[in-house]
């Protein structure tokens, strides 16, 4: 398995650089194998016996089917242990240029042949309770795909200082909150206007992304599965910041003061660095 040193060494500074200017970047290898089994084996366990926010995202007449659930950590031991074991810590610390990493939660996404119903264009960070620019969410395939079904990325679409409103996935509800929010742009009926970020992906890959990038997905038209792991950790400057209605994922029970940083050990892990 490769040391912390050696993930670290994967990733070149021009990586990091492109993260922080184009607020995505895809990282070659960077998983050890051993950890994209065990995600698999906990992936297998959670669609057996998923938790409260187990979703099946596509409606009863998609051919395939797509599923999603999140806080797969605090019920999860496989999850867990890629969570807070893995070398997500090391590599979130090198793209946000962070002394500190928190872990903040995890989510699954398994789409299977044939699924139809995309993952909409939208932001992550606007159904967070976090302000900050040091958020990266890292994105683990667990099978190869084409670039048309991975997750795809509008390049610098984090330094638009826009905020998307949110929509609850299961139920396609928009949540308007103010008049800060606006609608996400349909890249899809627009794409000659914007430059999106694709790639063809493998197991042990990363797309790592800004919180407030611009990002979806299709469906899976192809033969074979699509199972993804998702991260999402928190920079040195990463602070409480209260959202209106309830979201999903849903952080429960939080109660920080405005701006200030989420330190809770138990929910929120330091996971970078190590000791």
């Amino acid at each position: 398995m490769m040391s912390d040193a050696q993930v670290s060494a994967r990733i070149a500074e021009a990586e990091v650089d492109a993260f922080q200017a184009d607020g995505a970047v895809h990282l070659r290898g960077v998983i050890d194998p051993s950890w994209i089994d065990l995600l698999k084996t906990g992936t297998e366990k959670v669609l057996t016996a998923p938790g409260k926010y187990g979703r099946t995202q596509s409606k009863p007449d998609d051919p395939g089917f797509f599923f999603t659930e999140y806080f797969m950590c605090d019920y999860q031991p496989e999850m867990r242990r890629y969570g807070i074991e893995g070398p997500g810590g090391v590599i979130a610390a090198r793209l946000l240029r962070s002394e500190q990493v928190r872990f903040f939660y995890d989510g699954l996404f398994v789409k299977e042949p044939g699924t139809v119903r995309r993952s909409d264009w939208h932001q992550d960070q606007p159904y967070y309770p976090v302000n900050g620019g040091q958020v990266v969410v890292l994105w683990t395939p667990m099978d190869p795909a084409p670039a048309e079904v991975a997750l795809q990325v509008v390049r610098g679409s984090h330094l638009w200082g826009k905020a998307f409103t949110p929509v609850i996935f299961s139920t396609e509800q928009a949540l308007a909150f103010d008049d800060s929010y606006s609608p996400a742009p349909d890249i899809d009926t627009a794409r000659d206007d914007h430059d999106v970020l694709s790639w063809d992906i493998e197991p042990g890959d990363v797309i790592a992304f800004h919180g407030m990038a611009l990002h979806g997905a299709a469906g899976n038209p192809t033969g074979g599965r699509r199972r993804a792991s998702q991260t999402t950790w928190l920079g040195d400057d990463a602070v409480f910041s209260r959202r209106p209605g309830k979201l999903e994922p849903h952080f429960e029970h939080l109660d920080y003061p405005e701006g200030t940083p989420l330190t809770d050990a138990a929910a929120f892990p330091k996971v970078w660095p190590r000791h």
